[in-house]
């Protein structure tokens, strides 16, 4: 094994263009090719103390996502899934590859929820499903919560189903309401389903001027990075103007925001009507999710 680690991690030094962690990566590549015969080696240590020999086929293919990781495809997309809050989810080019910042968010309304409801769950709306795993996760948590969802892909709701049906059951429906939406509709289609206790969006917020990783760029959508005016202000500005129409009494809304904007964010939710509004930074102590309560 030693021997292709140090093949690997010479493929992916290569392209340190698209590879910022050659080693790190090289890990990951070799446990997830030589755990899906080996299903006890389920951590990095266990792997490297065991120590295995890789078979020509698993060699074959550890190479072969090596160069294509090289060439700037992202592991995600090669393995065909991401972990998140201990799941993995399915992904590919249709969402965006969920991120640990958005697990900061989830656990942030996880937290709201168990100090208001207990375990029962709340009646929810999402923004932006993507690969569905906010939802999901809330569905997962709390056995009393539904929810209504929109999605403005046909792709990435395929992709959510198939995350829903997996973690949650095939009866998720009965729990989950999904709409399709345009890009440009905002939370307009939200009003008829009545008003939520919960609201939760991680919603396109990147200007094009902003500066951006390329591979993000060529491998993820662009429709879920910026909004569709190209206005990075326009979901934050849509729900304040039509949060009253959303809001249950006593309910709060969490959305992730990009930290650059965050205080400005801050200020104008002080200004829509919330009683309270305060961010909460993500690992890196920047401020990541925004919590207005109503």
């Amino acid at each position: 094994m030693r021997e292709l680690k140090s093949e690997i991690l010479g493929i992916l030094k290569a392209g340190l263009e698209n590879v910022t962690s050659p080693g790190a990566e090289t890990d990951r590549i070799l446990l997830h090719v030589l755990s899906q015969s080996r299903p006890e080696l389920d951590s990095f240590g266990k792997l490297y103390l065991s120590d295995p020999v890789p078979t020509p086929a698993e060699r074959e293919l550890a190479i072969s996502l090596a160069r294509s990781r090289a060439r700037g495809i992202p592991l995600q997309h090669l393995f065909g899934y991401q972990t998140f809050m201990d799941r993995d989810y399915q992904v590919n080019g249709s969402t965006l590859i969920p991120r640990p910042e958005t697990e900061i968010l989830v656990a942030a309304c996880e937290d709201w929820i168990r100090q208001r409801n207990g375990s029962t769950g709340p009646r929810f709306a999402e923004l932006g499903l993507g690969s569905g795993v906010i939802s999901c996760e809330l569905l997962v948590r709390f056995s009393g919560a539904t929810g209504v969802a929109t999605e403005a892909s046909s792709e990435a709701i395929r992709l959510a189903e198939s995350n829903l049906t997996r973690w949650c059951g095939p009866r998720w429906m009965d729990r989950l309401r999904i709409v399709p939406v345009n890009p440009d509709q905002g939370f307009t289609p939200f009003e008829p389903h009545g008003l939520f206790e919960l609201l939760v969006s991680n919603p396109p917020y990147v200007s094009r001027d902003d500066e951006i990783d390329a591979g993000v760029l060529l491998h993820e959508p662009g429709s879920a990075l910026f909004p569709w005016n190209n206005d990075p202000g326009f979901f934050y500005a849509d729900f304040i103007l039509r949060a009253k129409n959303l809001m249950a009494p006593g309910g709060a809304a969490f959305f992730e925001v990009p930290h650059e904007r965050a205080d400005q964010l801050e200020a104008e939710f002080q200004k829509s009507g919330a009683k309270q509004v305060s961010l909460i930074p993500d690992l890196t102590g920047r401020p990541r999710v925004l919590r207005a309560e109503f």
